[in-house]
């Protein structure tokens, strides 16, 4: 074989190796910081994914309105629970989430119509 063409097929197979590395960064990422607004009755966003290890805030009106808290249904295998205290306003309640997997939140006292789903990558 030429020279030529051992260079071309060495310079292609690095492009293919380098290309198949992409999607396996592509699924991890630094820790985020994400805000969800507690409204009347729900939960905004809803549905958040996020990094590992990266923590969501959860914040209440600055005016006085209903009730809520904010409290971990199921979780990935080994999550201890967690809920925040229950109020009204001019409040915020801040988790970490570790592990991979699929968070659902709910609140205790509106269990039917405001909960949230949380996917937190690896």
């Amino acid at each position: 074989m030429s020279r030529s063409r051992l260079t071309i097929i060495a310079v292609a197979g690095l492009a293919a190796a380098s290309v198949a590395a992409v999607p396996a960064a592509a699924g991890g990422g630094k820790p985020q910081k994400k805000t969800v607004k507690i409204g009347d009755n729900y939960y905004s966003p809803s549905k958040l994914t996020v990094n590992k290890g990266s923590t969501v805030t959860w914040k209440w009106p600055d005016t006085t309105g209903d009730t809520h808290d904010v409290t971990l249904k199921s979780g990935p295998k080994g999550v201890k629970k967690f809920a925040s205290e229950q109020a009204g306003s001019f409040y915020s309640y801040k988790q970490k989430l570790a592990k991979p997997g699929t968070y659902k939140i709910i609140c205790t006292l509106h269990e039917q119509e405001m909960k949230m789903t949380i996917t937190v990558r690896k």
